[in-house]
């Protein structure tokens, strides 16, 4: 173990040889973290977790639910770790302060709709948005009135919608969307650049905190070698950096590359 990481453990209270099992309950969310009968979990975080708890001496069980029966699980005592969480959900819980994914939010049109890009909000003046209720919009999105609201009981039912041109544009995952895309052979396109990134965290139960310092820094390592920015392009297509600090004109490899 290196010497640096073996003063943190001790400097926070933990064993530098500490071992034993934790639980990780998470809504599948490729390609961050996936699961399926032939491959079992995977995911650029699947493995970044994996590494970075394994420096810790700590093996991970990982187990592949909704949103609501992770949290169940949680409050019930039955989870130790729980991705894509926040302060609301499990506020006796420690949350980790560096992101290692994001919810990269882009523009998405009927696939004959006029846009060729995303300029900003304002390009949707008046037009229907497809508003799924029960999202947490990044605050630029969230705070933008200049447009009529269509509320949206489901994503995958925005999306048909969005393909019927019954709402002109939804706000959603770039990942998820394309997939679906894809699977229900919708007539919608991405605009690019993105819109917004918002940053997802582990929440650790109680009698855990102290473990979110120590995934930190050694997260906080990756990300000053590069090796964040690497990962990301290789696997996302994505530049973490360009996400990061909020470049969002430069987030996306391919948009990056195209003269």
């Amino acid at each position: 173990m290196p010497k640096l990481l073996t003063a943190l453990l001790l400097a926070v209270g933990l064993p530098a040889q500490a071992q034993g099992t934790l639980s990780v309950c998470y809504d599948d969310w490729a390609p961050y973290v996936t699961y399926n009968s032939r491959s079992g979990h995977s995911g650029l975080s699947f493995d970044l977790l994996n590494e970075i708890f394994g420096v810790m001496h700590y093996k991970l069980r990982f187990q592949s639910a909704t949103q609501e029966r992770c949290l169940a699980a949680a409050r019930a005592g039955k989870v130790d770790i729980m991705l894509f969480a926040d302060a609301e959900m499990l506020p006796k819980w420690q949350l980790s302060r560096v992101p290692m994914e994001f919810w990269l939010l882009a523009a998405w049109v009927p696939k004959d709709a006029p846009p060729s890009r995303f300029a900003s909000l304002a390009q949707f003046h008046g037009q229907r948005v497809g508003w799924v209720r029960d999202y947490i919009y990044p605050a630029p999105v969230q705070q933008f009135s200049g447009w009529q609201k269509v509320p949206i009981g489901d994503a995958i039912d925005g999306l048909r919608q969005l393909s019927a041109r019954r709402v002109d544009v939804m706000f959603e995952d770039v990942f998820w969307t394309e997939r679906m895309r894809r699977q229900h052979k919708l007539q919608i396109r991405m605009l690019t650049p993105l819109v917004a990134a918002q940053p997802q965290f582990l929440a650790l139960r109680p009698g855990l905190a102290k473990l979110a310092e120590v995934f930190d820094s050694e997260l906080n390592a990756r990300i000053r070698s590069g090796e964040m920015d690497l990962r990301y392009r290789a696997v996302l297509g994505v530049s973490y950096d360009a996400v990061r600090r909020g470049d969002y004109a430069r987030a996306l490899v391919a948009e990056t590359a195209t003269p």
